[in-house]
């Protein structure tokens, strides 16, 4: 262990006695994620390669302590957890952009939250997820707020899949950004992926601006039960990249 990282748990150790708190994951007290936790969400393995109509990168599945972290950061203000979770999108990150071919740096672009949900988190958190994973990494890319929600998006949870196709669809370029995009090679990041219907509405506007988007990239990948019941047979898991 480094003396950084020694001291660093010094002072989680004293801030845990002012103001106590417990794992967002287990429940465990004295950590926002304790270490077991934390051994667990930084189990080395492959990105998962959902299917979902464009080649997409993922961290892990929508479980266990990546999901916890995951909630607590998005929903439940804990910000302080953005710098693990980014950590944890630097894995499929690097796969993505490693389709990237052409002589111009890769533009990343954040998928967009809807106005009320960036109001009331008082932030963008993919656009914080972004930061903490590109942090130190010395790696040569664009970021820009190419997307916006359009009017009339909700929220995607508990729409049916042809709901949230056609809520997806609720998208829009910039006009400031568009001279921008045209020719480039484009990395769409979101947080959690799953029917692919965000990513790929995201996808199609950027397209459509000139834009080429190479890969989709996402901490998590969540399953739909109705999707899996659909065939009667439970759905297989998704491709790991080798």
């Amino acid at each position: 262990m480094s003396i950084i990282a020694k001291f660093r748990g010094v002072g989680l150790d004293l801030l845990a006695l002012l103001w106590p708190t417990t794992c967002v994951s287990c429940g465990d007290a004295d950590r926002e994620c304790c270490l077991p936790c934390r051994v667990e969400l930084r189990r080395s393995a492959p990105p998962l390669q959902p299917e979902i109509g464009a080649p997409c990168f993922v961290r892990g599945a929508y479980e266990g302590p990546l999901r916890a972290v995951l909630v607590a950061f998005k929903h439940g203000g804990r910000t302080g957890l953005g710098r693990e979770l980014g950590a944890q999108l630097r894995v499929p990150l690097a796969a993505a952009l490693t389709r990237c071919r052409g002589p111009a740096a890769p533009v990343i672009v954040a998928a967009p939250s809807r106005r009320s949900s960036t109001r009331r988190r008082g932030y963008r958190h993919v656009d914080l997820l972004v930061s903490s994973a590109l942090r130190g990494q010395g790696v040569r890319v664009l970021r820009i707020a190419a997307l916006r929600a359009a009017r009339g998006r909700r929220s995607q949870v508990g729409l049916s899949a042809d709901e949230r196709a056609r809520n997806a669809r609720r998208v829009r370029v910039r006009a400031s950004r568009r001279a921008v995009l045209r020719g480039r090679e484009v990395v769409l990041v979101d947080d959690v992926i799953t029917t692919g219907a965000t990513a790929l509405a995201c996808r199609d506007a950027l397209e459509a601006a000139g834009a080429n988007v190479v890969a989709v990239v996402a901490l998590c990948h969540a399953r739909r039960r109705d999707t899996r019941e659909a065939s009667g047979r439970p759905a297989g898991p998704p491709r790991v990249v080798g």
